[in-house]
């Protein structure tokens, strides 16, 4: 669990500081940690590539910031069961770079320039998909949701929710950092953790024994 509080407090100083610049009327601060903390297409073109990294420690929104950690708390508390999972830190970092890659993509094909991301969503469903891979028949329960169900569907759920609204006008969620997430981690398990002992590929090859 070492991983999830330094990802953790790294989030939490960030969302801090956003919330003490914007509540403290301090502009000047404000605009400065979002010009290094926002991922757009702009700030690509801009020369600001470490967006690409930083967005995914930021937060703004309360409610944002708490379900991200969350999520990511409970993914965490199974990782930590999981011997092949030991390298928790270095995996959030390769799956920030893929997911929050994957709205600044989006937004520049297809929706406004200037539009941006921000939040750890992307990296977290990555997580949330290689944990589903692993241990996919794991109960979750959605907050004040008296109702437990299997990680994978919990997962599932997810991607074709933001499958749904990838194109909404409407949105203000990064739906492509999401799904960028979700395929990194998938595509992780079944390259690097498919024959370890535990997770979906040993069923599947139940159902298609060598001859």
């Amino acid at each position: 669990m070492s991983a999830f509080y330094f990802l953790f407090t790294a989030n939490a100083l960030v969302f801090g500081t956003l919330n003490y610049a914007k509540y403290t009327k301090d502009w000047k601060l404000e605009k400065k940690l979002l010009s290094h903390t926002l991922l757009s297409p702009a700030s690509w073109d801009n020369g600001r590539w470490w967006t690409i990294l930083t967005s995914a420690f930021a937060h703004i929104d309360p409610v944002h910031f708490a379900f991200n950690m969350l999520s990511l708390y409970n993914f965490c508390s199974l990782c930590a069961f999981i011997p092949v999972m030991g390298g928790f830190g270095f995996l959030y970092h390769r799956k920030r770079k893929i997911s929050e890659s994957s709205p600044s993509d989006w937004q520049n094909k297809t929706r406004n320039y200037n539009s941006s991301a921000l939040g750890a969503s992307g990296a977290v469903m990555g997580i949330g998909a290689l944990t589903a891979c692993m241990v996919p028949n794991a109960p979750m329960q959605l907050m004040l949701i008296p109702i437990t169900f299997p990680l994978w569907v919990f997962v599932a759920g997810y991607g074709l929710v933001d499958s749904y609204f990838l194109d909404s006008p409407n949105s203000g969620i990064a739906h492509a950092g999401h799904l960028g997430g979700l395929v990194f981690g998938t595509a992780y398990y079944l390259a690097f953790l498919r024959k370890s002992p535990m997770g979906v590929w040993r069923n599947v090859q139940r159902f298609f024994p060598r001859r």
